[in-house]
């Protein structure tokens, strides 16, 4: 068996590992929380407790034993590329815990599958979103959304630009027609809200199927240059019998978690226009790029989620029981990955607490220590192409057309020193000021 904790080890790890990253809610962020997290350095002491159970226990899995049920907190980093590599056999996405808050507003969701229907609606959004491919074959009409309206002047908050990016997700995923409904983002938003307290909460069935019946016109009426018309594309030559609305792949069931994944990637830019301008080498290297495949821009993009990782864990089930160097772990285990804990670790990465895309573009972050934004493996993000394009087009069309002006606090807080570990993004407030 694999070594488990103590009662007062368990304790202290629940207190600073797991529930910062339940309180601050894992599908929508709780500002309150969020501000919380920042003021107690929260990521800085999950980070000198796993650092303190390594050198207890060893290299782990550590068994975290909790009313109910069993988290192993993973440790070494040779374990998380294990356990990425191996889903979802024997290490599933679909844990208790996340389908329990998928259920709320994408049941048929990759991330809640399992093996066997879990390939095809894996390889559907694959398809739909060309997650091999550097660059999406609607990246023109990507582009013209995002550049059409970040027409900023004047002062900005977190739920001001929030307004504005909702708006370029909702026209890249679902078309210019779903540019101004705001009712299907306050849906979602009201059920990703329930999701936080997973199964606990009860589902509000009334948002559900209003988002799903909103969502599945946008999708039959799949407009041109969407992702809407990639999905369908991607699903007209399958077989009618898994396609069907509440079964099978159900196409328009996968649009949810683009939309929740899009909104993390606007916390992601957020942060990372932060942090440029108070750098304005790196602004300027930036705006000086010309293609739409931004190889730096997407760098800075990378490294803002390194930083402050807009996924605070990952999690696997073992479905059947594992064996490790110092032990086995009995089937039916959740292993939790903290993503800050691996990329914040400054007795590893010398560029641990600093902004450093250039990471992204030498090999340094191809290394045997997990640096994984986008999660890797089987289970990679699929829309990883989709992200880096747009956050890239953002941050190079406002650091070329605008001054930056952040709020002094903010500007104090990245500036003195190392880069804070814990950055609530709803904090900065920033100045648009055209060139």
């Amino acid at each position: 068996m694999l070594p488990t904790a103590t009662f007062p080890d368990a304790a202290r790890a629940t207190r600073d590992v797991l529930l910062p990253v339940v309180a601050q809610g894992a599908i929508l962020r709780r500002p309150a929380a969020s501000r919380a997290a920042e003021l107690l350095h929260a990521d800085d002491r999950a980070l000198r407790r796993v650092r303190a159970l390594r050198r207890r226990y060893g290299e782990g899995p550590l068994l975290i034993r909790l009313p109910g049920r069993t988290i192993a907190l993973v440790l070494d980093p040779d374990h998380v590329h294990r356990i990425l590599r191996e889903t979802p056999e024997p290490f599933s996405a679909a844990t208790s815990d996340k389908v329990g808050a998928l259920e709320h507003f994408q049941p048929h969701a990759v991330l809640a599958t399992d093996p066997p229907l879990r390939a095809p609606r894996r390889e559907v959004n694959e398809e739909a979103l060309d997650s091999h491919r550097p660059v999406h074959r609607h990246a023109e009409s990507m582009i013209e959304a995002v550049i059409a309206e970040l027409h900023l002047e004047g002062t900005f908050g977190w739920t001001d630009f929030r307004e504005v990016w909702s708006r370029i997700v909702r026209r890249i995923v679902l078309g210019d027609k779903a540019r101004d409904d705001t009712e299907l983002t306050a849906l979602l938003d009201v059920l990703r809200s329930n999701a936080n307290w997973a199964a606990v909460h009860p589902r509000n069935r009334n948002a559900q199927e209003r988002l799903d019946l909103k969502l599945g016109e946008y999708v039959e009426n799949a407009a041109p240059g969407s992702l809407a018309e990639s999905l369908m594309h991607s699903t007209i030559k399958r077989d009618s019998r898994i396609v069907e609305p509440g079964g099978g792949l159900d196409p328009a069931g996968q649009v949810p978690h683009w939309l929740f994944a899009f909104d993390g990637a606007g916390i992601a830019l957020w942060r990372l226009l932060a942090v440029l301008a108070t750098r304005p080498d790196a602004a300027d290297r930036i705006a000086t790029e010309e293609s739409a495949l931004r190889a730096y821009a997407g760098a800075a993009a990378q490294e803002s989620v390194r930083l402050w990782p807009t996924t605070l864990v990952v999690l696997r089930e073992g479905r059947t029981e594992t064996r490790w160097a110092d032990g086995a772990a009995p089937a039916g285990t959740e292993f939790a990955i903290v993503s800050s804990v691996f990329h914040r670790d400054d007795e590893v990465l010398d560029f641990a607490n600093d902004f450093v895309p250039e990471i992204w573009l030498d090999g340094r972050s191809d290394g045997p220590w997990p640096l994984i934004p986008f999660s890797e493996g089987p289970a990679v993000c699929p829309g990883r192409n989709v992200v880096l394009l747009t956050i890239s087009t953002a941050a190079h069309h406002l650091v070329t057309h605008y001054d930056l002006d952040l709020d002094p606090h903010t500007r104090a807080k990245l500036t003195d020193g190392p880069l804070p570990t814990t950055f609530d993004h709803t904090a900065p407030r920033m100045g648009f000021w055209r060139k």
